[in-house]
């Protein structure tokens, strides 16, 4: 069983897609990696007796099309949240000749705004605390050096989470830090990076469940922001925050807190996942400007976007917490005959 494993796995390069070849094979599914030979994303094909499902990626039968075109488009997202009466961030669309528009837009709701793209992932050209005009301008340049369309909204203060999700029930919950270093009054940030990095539980092009800290413009800038560098040594459980953005991607950590959360902010995400028609179960990315252990409020939370194709190695390897099984639950929506 460990052999056929291995063998399956092999070319496989996502965390995520590997813990679930080994939960379908847990319950004596077949597993065919059908583009075994390609460095794209994983195209598997699962059979259980005269059973059939295919998954790319973590995305599965249990998305439709449209689901996947509307989690994929920011913009077609926010306006199926807003249908359904959840809160999203105040923002607006725009396109690479609407330059002007997007900065008297920016200045219209008040800085500081986020700009990213209406399709971008794994926090890819993602600005945040954008305070001025001249801030924005260059933040949308970049955008649309790559980009067609760009996401402006106004910046909501709060703690990230990623939800776990299906159309009923909740499958975990984590707190997403932004990539950080803890001081010892011994080390500097430079050090305490090459130290963190050395976690085994951590990795490069999502081979792991968290993602080694780069040091790059973005760090060196936000260093100088709290006017300290990389040759600073930080005090004994003094904590300096390396990036703004909170994605796993760039180095964030992933705190378990499933037990933690109030059951109305359960039953709020989701009801965003049912807000997708079509869409069977999806990363839900939650900002709370208030403990999700307390009721929440129609201003104390924003969805801020679905991924229907979620990573959730997080979830299984917490930097800190209890592990969640996610593939066990998403196998349990595909091949319920097997539970």
């Amino acid at each position: 069983m460990k052999n056929y494993s291995t063998k399956i796995t092999k070319n496989i390069q996502s965390f995520s897609t590997i813990l679930l070849v080994e939960e379908a094979i847990r319950r004596g599914i077949k597993v065919s990696h059908i583009n075994n030979n390609q460095r794209e994303m994983s195209f598997l094909e699962l059979s259980y007796k005269n059973h059939f499902e295919y998954i790319k990626g973590q995305n599965s039968s249990k998305t439709s099309f449209p689901a996947f075109y509307a989690t994929e488009n920011k913009a077609i997202t926010r306006s199926l949240l807003l249908r359904s009466n959840i809160s999203v961030a105040k923002g607006s669309i725009f396109c690479k000749g609407d330059l002007e528009k997007s900065l008297e837009f920016a200045k219209k709701i008040g800085y500081p705004v986020v700009i990213k793209p209406f399709d971008g992932c794994h926090g890819e050209s993602v600005f945040m605390g954008l305070d001025s005009e001249k801030k924005c301008k260059e933040a949308i340049g970049i955008v649309f050096k790559k980009h067609k369309y760009a996401l402006i909204e106004k910046e909501f203060n709060g703690k990230e989470h990623r939800f776990l999700a299906s159309r009923n029930k909740i499958f975990a919950v984590a707190n997403r830090d932004p990539a950080n270093v803890v001081g010892d009054g011994i080390h500097t940030i430079r050090e305490l990076i090459k130290i963190k990095n050395c976690d085994s539980n951590r990795g490069e092009n999502y081979e792991k469940p968290h993602q080694k800290i780069k040091i790059d413009k973005f760090v060196k800038q936000n260093l100088d922001e709290q006017k300290i560098d990389l040759n600073y040594t930080p005090s004994k459980e003094e904590k300096i925050y390396l990036k703004k953005e909170s994605n796993i991607s760039t180095g964030g950590d992933s705190v378990d807190v499933t037990d933690e959360v109030h059951p109305e902010l359960k039953k709020i995400v989701i009801k965003s996942v049912r807000a997708i028609p079509g869409l069977g179960y999806a990363g839900v990315d939650l900002l709370s400007s208030q403990d999700i252990s307390k009721k929440p409020t129609k201003k104390s939370y924003i969805i801020i976007e679905l991924n229907c194709s979620p990573g959730f190695d997080m979830q299984h390897f917490p930097y800190k917490g209890k592990p969640r099984d996610v593939a066990k639950g998403i196998f349990d929506l595909l091949f319920p005959e097997t539970k």
